[in-house]
């Protein structure tokens, strides 16, 4: 993510935050995904011959059967297997109209060595969480499903 010039703007169960847009990133729409459950994911797609597993969240984290979705984001493209996120809306934001400040998160990680939000958006109005995309990908797959990521 060394040229990255958007973030994305991701609304679901009511919450918003950010997120970096870059090549481990990918967006899918709401139609090119099966409403198929598996474990405790919502949705999959099948990208040559692999399921990649899709989680929509409430607003406490956990994962909900379904949800009223439009757009899913998928982590970890490249890697051995792809986990998404599904989101209700979607837009990008060019890096310059936002400020951006890191900090350390208090408490443990919710996974190993993944905190999930290292920064915030601040700008005058509430600050926005910016997800870090390893972190969040780390979180989705702990919450299991079939095809090698537990049951």
């Amino acid at each position: 993510m060394t040229d990255l010039q958007h973030y994305l703007e991701l609304r679901f169960a009511g919450q918003t935050f950010l997120m970096p847009n870059g090549l481990d990133v990918s967006v899918e729409p709401r139609e090119n995904m099966q409403l198929e459950r598996r474990g405790r994911a919502a949705a999959l797609r099948t990208v040559q011959g692999e399921a990649w597993l899709a989680y929509a969240l409430d607003s406490d984290w956990l994962p909900l059967p379904e949800s009223p979705w439009t757009r899913v984001v998928f982590l970890g493209i490249g890697a051995s297997q792809p986990v998404g996120l599904l989101v209700d809306e979607l837009k990008l934001m060019p890096v310059g109209s936002l400020r951006i400040e890191p900090f350390t998160p208090l408490g443990p990680a919710p996974v190993p060595g993944r905190h999930l939000f290292p920064a915030a958006a601040v700008d005058g109005r509430a600050p926005i969480l910016v997800m870090a995309p390893a972190g969040l990908a780390a979180y989705l797959r702990s919450l299991g499903g079939d095809n090698g990521l537990g049951e």
